[in-house]
């Protein structure tokens, strides 16, 4: 696990910093956060990671989703959106991104975990697939 590379993007301090505690004590790297568009795209270009959480409420939608098809598209990464409400509109923007999945505020702890690891297996074998071919 350690080797993983995780971004969360977040705006909220106090989310973040709940996030990247679990992380830690499930033992993942201490993954990296960041709030603002450029600085997404810098951390991503830097480190590549394999799972970014990414708040749908940041800033303008459009350019949420935007980073997070860009951070997918360029280094291979699964996206899990964080949301606090759920809607046809939010679903119709986001699943042409191909998410990886969805965490809901406020979040419980099993839900975090189970949905990190399921998106990145998923990504493992989507990966394998690709290889294979």
């Amino acid at each position: 696990m350690d080797n993983t590379n995780i971004l969360i993007f977040e705006n909220e301090s106090l989310t973040a910093i709940n996030l990247q505690e679990r992380f830690k004590f499930w033992g993942y790297k201490a993954p990296f956060i960041v709030s603002s568009k450029k600085e997404a795209l810098k951390i991503a270009k830097d480190i590549k990671p394999d799972l970014a959480l990414i708040d749908i409420e940041l800033e303008n939608k459009d350019e949420v989703i935007e980073i997070a098809q860009r951070i997918s598209d360029n280094f291979d990464t699964a996206v899990v959106y964080i949301i606090s409400l759920l809607d046809e509109a939010i679903m119709g923007c986001i699943r042409t991104t191909k998410p990886y999945g969805f965490l809901l505020k406020p979040f419980e702890e099993n839900q975090i975990k189970f949905k990190v690891e399921e998106a990145l297996y998923t990504r493992k074998l989507v990966k394998n697939i690709i290889a294979s071919k």
